[in-house]
Order: C-alpha cells, then sequence, then structure tokens
C-alpha cells in the first residue's frame, strides 16, 4: 500500500465540540454515539494506520456566530476577536496535548527535519500495518479566519505550529466566499492580509473562495498556494454555488504549482445526493473522476491529491459506497491503477504532491 497524506481533517472541532476520541477505533467511536445515524464517525487512529494515512492537515476550525446553533463554547465558537483569539489558542493547544499525551500516535510537524522524518517513516513497507505502528503527523491548518484579531497574533500561531491559513469559511471580511458574498472580490484589508501571509510564509488555502476570489488570490499571492479540500465544478450537474472550483481556476492553481485535494462526500459528488439516497449512487470511480479531471487539465499528476474534510459536516453513511472508513481510501489505487496511472502517479496523488508543497512551506 502507498502511504497518504490527507489535507483536511477537523481533528480538534470534533474532539471539543462532539467529545469525539480519535485515539479510539471507528466502531467504538460510533458505539458511543448511539443516535447519531447520519453523520457517524470515519476516522480513528487503528483506521488511520490500517489505510497508511501518515500525515494529515488537522484544523482550526470555528463555528462562525451566524451559524452557531447551540451554546458558545470557548474553543470550538466566538462572538467578539477576542473570544476568536482564545478559541484559536484552545485549539492549538489541544494539538500540542495530543502530541504530549500520545507521542506514539501523533507528532506535530513545524520543521523540514521533522517532515522528513515522518515521511521516511511511513515509506517503510510495514509502516502501519501491526507491530509496526507509527505517529501519524500533523501539520496544522487555520480553516476560515474572518474574525482574525491582529495581524501580530499570525506570530503567535506561526510560533504554535500553523502553516497553512485558509482565510474563508463563510466570506465577507477578506473577500467573497462560495456561499456568502459570492460576487465579491478581494477588499483592501483582504489584499493586505495576503501579503502579511506571504511575508510570514504561511501557505495560503483557497478552498471556501468563490471564482472571483480565489483567481485574484491566485494572482496576488508571493507564496505557496493551494486548495485543501474541492472538487471539480465541471463534473457537477448544476451546481448550487461556487464551493468547488471551476476549470479555469483547476489551471491556475497548476500553473502557480499548487495542488488541490479532492473530498469523498457524496453531496459534493453527485449535486442531487440526499441523506438515505442508495449509496450505489456514489462510488471511489465517482472520486476518481475528479482526481482524472485535474490530471488531464495539468497534463501531468502533479497537481490532484486528497483532503478528505472527514467528520467535517459529514459521515458515514454520506461517502462512497465502498468506504465504511477512511482505511478504505487505499482502494482508490487499484481503481487508478485500471485507469492506467501507474504507480508513480499514484504515488504522487496519494501523498507526493502534499509533500512537495510542505517540502517548500518548511524551513
Amino acid at each position: 500500500m502507498t502511504f497518504i497524506v490527507d489535507g483536511h481533517i477537523d481533528f480538534a472541532y470534533e474532539s471539543l465540540e462532539k467529545q469525539r476520541d480519535y485515539t479510539l477505533p471507528v466502531a467504538e467511536i460510533r458505539r458511543r454515539e448511539p443516535d447519531n445515524s447520519d453523520h457517524q464517525a470515519t476516522v480513528g487512529w487503528p483506521e488511520l494506520q490500517k489505510g497508511k494515512v501518515g500525515i494529515v492537515f488537522c484544523t482550526v476550525f470555528l463555528e462562525p456566530p451566524a451559524h452557531r446553533t447551540g451554546p458558545k463554547r470557548i474553543g470550538t465558537s466566538y462572538d467578539t476577536a477576542d473570544e476568536c483569539h482564545r478559541s484559536v489558542l484552545t485549539q492549538l493547544d489541544f494539538y500540542h496535548r495530543w502530541q504530549e499525551q500520545h507521542p506514539e500516535k501523533f507528532r506535530l510537524i513545524r520543521s523540514k527535519p521533522e517532515l522528513r522524518e515522518t515521511i521516511e517513516a511511513w515509506q517503510e513497507p510495514t509502516a502501519g500495518s501491526p507491530g509496526q505502528t507509527c505517529p501519524v503527523g500533523l501539520v496544522i491548518l487555520w480553516e476560515g479566519a474572518e474574525s482574525l484579531r491582529d495581524f501580530s497574533d499570525l506570530d503567535e500561531y506561526y510560533g504554535r505550529g500553523m502553516r497553512i491559513i485558509g482565510p474563508v469559511w463563510e466570506g465577507g471580511r477578506w473577500c467573497g466566499g462560495a456561499f456568502v458574498n459570492t460576487t465579491r472580490r478581494f477588499t483592501p484589508e483582504g489584499r493586505e492580509l495576503l501579503s502579511v501571509m506571504a511575508e510570514k510564509r504561511f501557505v495560503l488555502d483557497t478552498a471556501h473562495m468563490n471564482t472571483q476570489s480565489a483567481n485574484e488570490a491566485l494572482d496576488r499571492y508571493e507564496g505557496i498556494v493551494i486548495a485543501s479540500h474541492c472538487n471539480c465544478r465541471a463534473l457537477l450537474k448544476n451546481p448550487p454555488n461556487e464551493r468547488h472550483f471551476a476549470d479555469e481556476t483547476i489551471a491556475r492553481l497548476v500553473e502557480r504549482d499548487g495542488v488541490m485535494g479532492v473530498l469523498p462526500f457524496n453531496g459534493f459528488l453527485d449535486t442531487e445526493w440526499n441523506d438515505g439516497d442508495p449509496r450505489s449512487r456514489v462510488t471511489l470511480q465517482t472520486l476518481s473522476n475528479h482526481i482524472d479531471h485535474i490530471c488531464q487539465i495539468a497534463g501531468n499528476s502533479r497537481h490532484a491529491a486528497i483532503g478528505t474534510d472527514s467528520d467535517g459536516g459529514f459521515g458515514f453513511p454520506n461517502i462512497p459506497e465502498e468506504m465504511n472508513d477512511i482505511s478504505d481510501l487505499q482502494k482508490l489505487e487499484s481503481i487508478l491503477a485500471e485507469r492506467g496511472y501507474p504507480q508513480e502517479d499514484i504515488g504522487n496523488i496519494f501523498h507526493g504532491n502534499w509533500c512537495r508543497i510542505l517540502e517548500r512551506a518548511f524551513q
């Protein structure tokens, strides 16, 4: 099996908000949530090992005030910029505590030596197998920085291990999003944010931006650019918004040597999907179509990757038919091979492309 880098999982939010323990097997997490039938967990530490998911872009995600349905909890939500700052630090502390309490299971990646050591460990043929488990490397990504208190806070966040920032989840302050202010480009303050982020060497995640904003970011940003979890709009029937990238944006991302992670959420692979529909409607072959579409635009395999967003607003059974949990991503290897992808290309898609981005990002 080829080891995988996953470009997007909301570990801290799901752990703090839902009290999920991701050190447990998926079956045990589901057993502890008997009333959760539509969004069951798909990630557990044993399944990460079984699926050789060796590095994860783990997010700092906070529920915006306008979307909060329950009580405000510092750590997962906020009302003010000061509360946002406290909640960001709470999630950063969560990842540091994970590493301290479970060093055999998780390790933060903050430097090039730590990155290379993690990659080398997971490239061992027996890595992840029983008796040969490896710590999962964690690269911290802030998803939705709309309530950043002050640009100077980014220095503290960087010092605590944050390396990637997606300015937009909903959209508005910095630029338009896929769901809100959908015709807005970057604001003057948003352009200043891009300059500050580039100066501080953050990777820019363009996911959740509308087309105009994403294209402007790809034209303007002087640092490294990615789309951590997006699918291809051209393959979707009557897409209701700009959450997924148009071909012109994918082509521009390729020109910037960026990478785009596809996600296995049925609603993002079939726009007519509804909870309870037959799982046979969406398969891993459907997901592979999006990988192939990126590769066809690029003319090579150097820009497609995986960014599952597993458990982030969806879970089992709303994932492709062949999947019970994240370990089943390994089934993509034979599907891509049947489509004519050689092992080198599969390695690029599974981990090589994200690793190339991280090699450039880490000092």
